[in-house]
């Protein structure tokens, strides 16, 4: 195929009067938005899920069993550096990344259409959904998937601006980062196939060497996950089919299907959802006859939102899974919408108004600041909190894990074991407890963790006195109930813990000093399998 000499085309502003885009109220919310990232990672302690992947960090492996293994890569390469485990060590790579993600949204957008007045417009929305207000800081697989898939939608564009075959290689990189930073990532490759299929005069590309050799990078970057999970007897996808089968009963899947499209009006403010569906599919429907391949490549990379969407009512989907596809459609969203407004286009295009801005950054960004307030000083009463403790997801993993830790530490004796009943207590006892010493999972259920990876026996833990942490009374085992009672020669109950909530305690955790454990009387415990059904 020859090679196209590409003429750039010229880069335009739409004047601020015109289409109401500030440059410098723009760049003045896009740094107040990292500003507040960074004061997040300092100020905040680490939630459950954040534990859990620092605690990866500290046993380095090719891949884990949740998922794959970039975020915990990350957190080591920034605590190694910064000498130390503290919540802004462990964060400062993603607030990094939050930092060349935005950047990304606007060069892809200036990239495609020569705009970059709309392209910063692109860029400071994507930071004022709630997702990027709350969780672009934090220590998550989602924010390095984000990075490393905007890269690839980038490199895509680059593609289509300069003909440059190289470009595929680049993709191929950034989809194997995309792959190691969640299974997800995956995706990126069938977005990228799809899109060379859609465009007539990009499908010759096929039976060239580079989209080729482009997807053999990606492959090979995804060898250490092949590597571990066929070491593993493939347990970590037996898990992934496990936690995505669903209910089996059709009218659950019907709810289960519509709650998670009913969250993703949460999850970017219902006015923008609303957009983004309306100029997805008016963007379709005029690209179904005569493909453009800029519009097209972001209609591939948002095909995420589809799969997720229909999954949703066959299994169990997350919220957050399909929040990939978000910025190429917003990119696209807002180029169809003030292409349309800048036309005087009728019908629904007017419904997308100064107003409706307005009132969609008021739904993004107001939910975030409840979020914040009730986190810092708690916006339930004490006596409703109490009682839905468990519910409140915000102060249920926000609050008391630094002072449980130093509860645990006050009580810990010489040579004992820390021990806990879930891998969440287990990470969270890890990163809190003063020296933060390695913590064993215990527990007779057979759900398997990470932990079980980590140390799959109890062997070596018999005859060793164990401090035993649980939210739950640890009491005989009855007809109702199987518990570890027995295998110590003796249960202490030490204080617990208390979780306070305006000078109210709200829930207990608590802690038992355990004598001379036995694991293989008066019933056997482990070695622990990494498969359900066993």
């Amino acid at each position: 195929m020859q090679r196209m000499t590409v003429v750039p085309e010229k880069e335009h502003s739409i004047p601020s009067v015109k289409e109401g885009i500030p440059f410098l109220p723009l760049l003045a919310v896009i740094g107040g938005v990292f500003l507040w990232r960074v004061l997040f990672a300092t100020g905040f302690n680490l939630i459950p899920d954040e534990c859990s992947y620092w605690t990866w960090s500290r046993r380095l492996d090719w891949s884990y069993f949740d998922n794959s293994g970039m975020v915990a890569y990350l957190i080591r390469l920034s605590t190694e550096i910064l000498g130390q485990s503290t919540p802004y060590s462990v964060r400062l790579p993603f607030v990094i990344l939050s930092g060349f993600t935005t950047y990304l949204v606007y060069t892809v957008s200036r990239l495609l259409f020569r705009n970059r007045a709309r392209a910063l417009f692109c860029a400071t929305l994507f930071n004022l959904v709630p997702p990027s207000l709350l969780g672009g800081a934090a220590a998550i697989h989602d924010n390095a998937l984000i990075f490393f898939w905007l890269l690839a939608l980038c490199a895509a564009a680059q593609y289509l601006k300069t003909n440059d075959l190289k470009c595929f290689y680049f993709m191929g990189i950034a989809a194997g980062g995309a792959i190691l930073s969640k299974y997800t990532g995956v995706l990126v490759l069938p977005c990228l196939l799809f899109f060379l299929l859609w465009n007539r005069q990009h499908r010759p590309l096929l039976l060239r060497k580079e989209p080729w050799i482009g997807a053999l990078i990606a492959v090979v970057f995804a060898l250490p996950i092949l590597w571990w999970s066929y070491s593993h007897d493939w347990a970590s996808l037996y898990h992934i089919f496990f936690i995505g089968s669903g209910a089996k009963a059709v009218s659950r899947r019907i709810l289960d299907g519509l709650g998670y499209h009913v969250a993703q009006f949460g999850l970017v403010s219902p006015f923008f959802y609303l957009a983004l569906i309306v100029a997805s599919v008016a963007a379709l429907t005029r690209n179904l006859r005569e493909p453009k391949p800029e519009e097209t490549l972001l209609l591939c990379f948002g095909m995420p939102a589809i799969i997720f969407g229909a999954m949703a009512f066959k299994g169990h989907v997350e919220a957050n899974w399909g929040f990939i596809a978000y910025p190429s459609l917003a990119i696209l969203a807002v180029e169809t919408i003030l292409t349309a407004r800048k036309n005087d286009a009728g019908g629904v295009w007017k419904l997308f108004s100064r107003r409706h801005l307005k009132w969609g950054l008021i739904l993004a960004v107001g939910p975030v600041l409840v979020v914040v307030a009730h986190a810092y000083i708690g916006l339930i009463p004490a006596f409703l909190e109490k009682r839905y403790a468990k519910e409140d997801r915000i102060i249920w993993e926000t609050r008391g894990w630094k002072d449980l830790g130093n509860h645990v530490a006050k009580y810990q004796a010489e040579g004992e074991i820390i021990s806990a009943d879930s891998y969440q207590l287990c990470a969270l006892l890890e990163f809190n407890i003063p020296r933060q010493p390695k913590v064993r999972y215990l527990a007779p259920w057979k759900r398997p963790t990470q932990f079980d990876v980590w140390e799959p026996s109890f062997d070596n833990m018999k005859g060793r006195d164990i401090l035993f942490v649980t939210p739950i009374p640890l009491k005989p085992s009855s007809d109702s109930l199987t518990t570890i009672y027995e295998n110590f020669a003796a249960v202490e109950e030490l204080p617990s813990f208390h979780v306070m909530y305006h000078r109210e305690s709200i829930r207990n955790i608590h802690l038992y000093r355990c004598k001379n454990f036995d694991p293989f009387s008066p019933r056997r415990l482990g070695p622990r399998s990494l498969f359900y059904q066993e």
